[in-house]
């Protein structure tokens, strides 16, 4: 062989083909770990495993196994985050939904296990369960990142299951002190909230009230909180009473949230309630004038006691009857029918009355009426009236003709004669006197004497 230089180069030939031997040989041998070193580049998690305890019910729950396999036979992959997802049918019992491991060594498999709840909602069949996975390795001197996504198929049988009836909140018991509250009153509103499911509890209950028109609340805040109810819970509040409601019946409201667990599955609901409390304003009724009082009346002669009933409160008073009493004795009475709040009622020869007797009489003007409750209540009011016998205009002057003619009694007759038989006997003495004092003066004529 010649070279560039000139040279001449003799190779024999066993020589040759000893050395082409041994090249063939290394390239053999250089192959396999070539091969390798380019599946290195990409390992995956794929599943080696997969197993339900049981077939899932609705309402129930179920364990889950899963087997994962690192598929390269030389790298470690680390940094593995899985996160387990049941769809609409199935929630992770306890704990979180993830599952993490530091690492998977090559060629390796890593095994767990999740409970979870099927929903009481779900129907017979087959449910996707999904399997997320990311991860690290490390490609020569550089990390890069994987991810592996898997699904299984978990079956579902609701044939022996019975389902949960959904809790609800409901009022069972109340009171505020009393049959009703009045106008500007405080009360203490209790409530009682049951469950009315036996199997479900309730959670994170918050309770808020409102006192709307007639009502607000006193010295505190508008809502109650209570962690838990298995049966019933009792709620105070305390509310006051506007001063201007009218008499009615008026609602508290009672707003509820709630949260229950129903097959693993967490839930929210509302419910909205209210109570019913009675505003009664106290009445205040009196008797006014009285047209009698202080009054002379002839005996046996019809009289009308006219009066005034004043409904001052802020209530209705019904059923309302007058009675004029002596005593014990009832002298008239007389139904007047229903008074509204700031009414008043005017009597228009409603009470007709006769004294048979003549003298002072003691009487009372009594007020029986109905407030808006239906208790009955009395107000009186007592004043005198005096009664005398009538005088006959003809018997008067019948008596003083009798006196004219010399009938009758004659007393007054002698005493006033007497007073004018004294009246003239000191006339004509101080006439006599007069006339002896001028004779003596000689003041006096002869036709004087």
């Amino acid at each position: 062989m010649k070279t560039q230089t000139g040279y001449s180069i003799k190779i024999k030939t066993p020589l040759l083909a000893l050395i082409l031997a041994i090249t063939a040989a290394a390239l053999a041998l250089l192959s396999p770990l070539s091969a390798a070193a380019a599946q290195d580049f990409t390992p995956s998690l794929i599943s080696a495993g997969f197993s339900a305890d049981k077939t899932a019910s609705p309402g129930g729950s179920v364990k889950l196994s899963f087997k994962l396999k690192n598929t390269s036979p030389s790298t470690d992959i680390r940094n593995v985050n899985i996160r387990i997802s049941g769809g609409e049918a199935f929630t992770v019992a306890s704990g979180s939904d993830s599952v993490y491991a530091d690492r998977i060594a090559k060629g390796g498999e890593y095994s767990f296990s999740k409970s979870v709840y099927c929903s009481s909602s779900a129907q017979t069949g087959v449910y996707p369960v999904t399997l997320s996975a990311s991860y690290e390795y490390f490609d020569g001197q550089q990390i890069a990142q994987g991810a592996a996504e898997i699904n299984y198929a978990v079956s579902v049988s609701g044939g022996s299951v019975s389902q949960s009836l959904t809790p609800q909140l409901i009022i069972s018991d109340y009171s505020y002190g009393g049959s009703y509250v009045a106008g500007g009153d405080e009360f203490a509103l209790d409530i009682t909230l049951e469950n009315t499911s036996k199997e479900i509890p309730v959670q994170n209950v918050v309770v808020k009230f409102s006192g709307g028109e007639a009502f607000a609340i006193s010295g505190s805040a508008d809502t109650a909180y209570e962690k838990k109810i298995s049966s019933s819970a009792t709620f105070s509040k305390s509310f006051r009473c506007l001063p201007a409601a009218v008499s009615g019946a008026y609602p508290i409201t009672v707003s509820a949230s709630y949260e229950y667990f129903d097959g693993g599955e967490k839930l929210s609901q509302t419910a909205e309630l209210s109570v019913s409390v009675r505003v009664l304003q106290p009445e205040s009724a009196e008797i006014g004038s009285v047209s009698l009082n202080g009054q002379t009346v002839v005996a046996g002669q019809e009289q009308d006691c006219g009066f005034t009933v004043i409904n001052s409160g802020r209530s209705d008073i019904s059923n309302c009857r007058v009675r004029l009493v002596s005593g014990e004795e009832e002298l008239a009475a007389a139904y007047i029918g229903n008074i509204a709040a700031g009414e008043q009622f005017q009597s228009n020869y409603t009470l007709p009355v006769t004294f048979k007797a003549a003298g002072a009489q003691q009487l009372s003007l009594v007020l029986d009426y109905e407030n808006e409750s239906g208790e009955k209540k009395s107000v009186s009011r007592d004043f005198t009236v005096t009664a005398q016998e009538k005088q006959d205009p003809y018997e008067q002057a019948q008596e003083q003709l009798e006196v004219t003619q010399g009938g009758g009694d004659y007393t007054h007759f002698y005493i006033l004669a007497a007073v004018l038989a004294v009246i003239i006997a000191a006339v004509v003495a101080a006439v006599v006197i007069k006339r002896r004092k001028k004779r003596k003066a000689g003041e006096l004529s002869d036709e004087e004497l």
